[in-house]
């Protein structure tokens, strides 16, 4: 992988569609010259929590092409390659190295009720063959189990662990995939919620699917943080943690994010079946906290 943009933000593009239920794609390009324009260093496609499960396999491929050639090696592009089976997590990797992506990343299988050895060694044996560095997403909130620093640290083996996405919530967990995986694998916040309790424990970044919508506030607390400017970082993650709990909070956070997006003149489209839809209100109180961010961050 290019050692450039390796670590920062990066964000979890939404899925525009148009009136007729096809993809947006020149949507989808216009949100990737957004992105990096406010300085993210990658963009994560076809995030497990989106609605990546809701495109066919012509729509992923298309997708995913197409923001490759909206980033034009600005960015890292990470694709996500979930799949049941350790030989279907092979396959879509390697298709992703095939239309153009910098990386994957894989989570246990969803709903397969298994124990973090039997999970790990799945994961091992696609990560040992990978054509592409990976990501691994922690996440027990989807997968039903939560793989532990000293469950990643066996991957260290397989040449492929490029980085972690960690969204189990607990308090210290970020310090703790530190001490276990060193320097060499990087650590991503995956929950926006928490984002800079996990820059304050050393993160290397932040996957954030608020970063579609609020960019430029995303990226600047990530410099603010990195750069250790802890009093600004204080400052403006008191100002945007009002925002990112509304949009963390929603069953309906997609469509939330979809229609906040589609007001600013972004057209979106619908979620597709069978996500949620935000209510109204829920949009309009929205609208309100980032309005309010924008003019208290304004001199930032």
């Amino acid at each position: 992988m290019n050692q450039q943009n390796m670590r920062g933000v990066f964000a979890v593009p939404t899925t525009p569609y148009r009136a007729d239920g096809r993809q947006n794609i020149e949507q989808s390009a216009a949100g990737v010259e957004n992105a990096l324009n406010a300085g993210v260093s990658g963009i994560l496609c076809l995030g497990a929590t989106g609605e990546a499960l809701a495109l066919s396999a012509e729509e992923c491929e298309a997708r995913v092409r197409a923001v490759v050639d909206a980033a034009a090696d600005r960015a890292q592009v990470v694709v996500g390659c979930m799949a049941y089976t350790p030989a279907e997590m092979s396959d879509l990797i390697a298709k992703t190295k095939k239309w153009g992506a910098d990386s994957a990343m894989i989570t246990p299988p969803f709903y397969g009720g298994l124990e973090p050895d039997t999970a790990v060694a799945a994961l091992h044996s696609v990560m040992s063959i990978s054509e592409l560095p990976v990501m691994v997403y922690n996440n027990p909130h989807s997968t039903g189990v939560d793989l532990l620093p000293q469950h990643l640290g066996t991957f260290l083996d397989t040449g492929s662990f490029w980085s972690v996405k960690e969204t189990s919530g607990a308090a210290t967990r970020i310090r703790e995939l530190r001490g276990e995986l060193g320097d060499d694998v990087e650590v991503f916040v995956g929950a926006d919620g928490i984002a800079f309790e996990g820059f304050t424990q050393g993160a290397s970044g932040w996957v954030a699917a608020s970063a579609w919508l609020l960019p430029q506030q995303c990226q600047q607390l990530w410099e603010f943080s990195n750069e250790g400017r802890w009093a600004e970082a204080v400052e403006l993650w008191n100002r945007l943690a009002g925002p990112l709990g509304q949009i963390e909070g929603s069953p309906a956070f997609i469509s939330l994010i979809k229609q906040t997006l589609s007001r600013r003149g972004a057209e979106q489209g619908p979620v597709r079946a069978p996500l949620p839809t935000a209510s109204p209100d829920t949009v309009e109180a929205l609208l309100t906290s980032i309005a309010d961010l924008e003019k208290e961050t304004a001199h930032v």
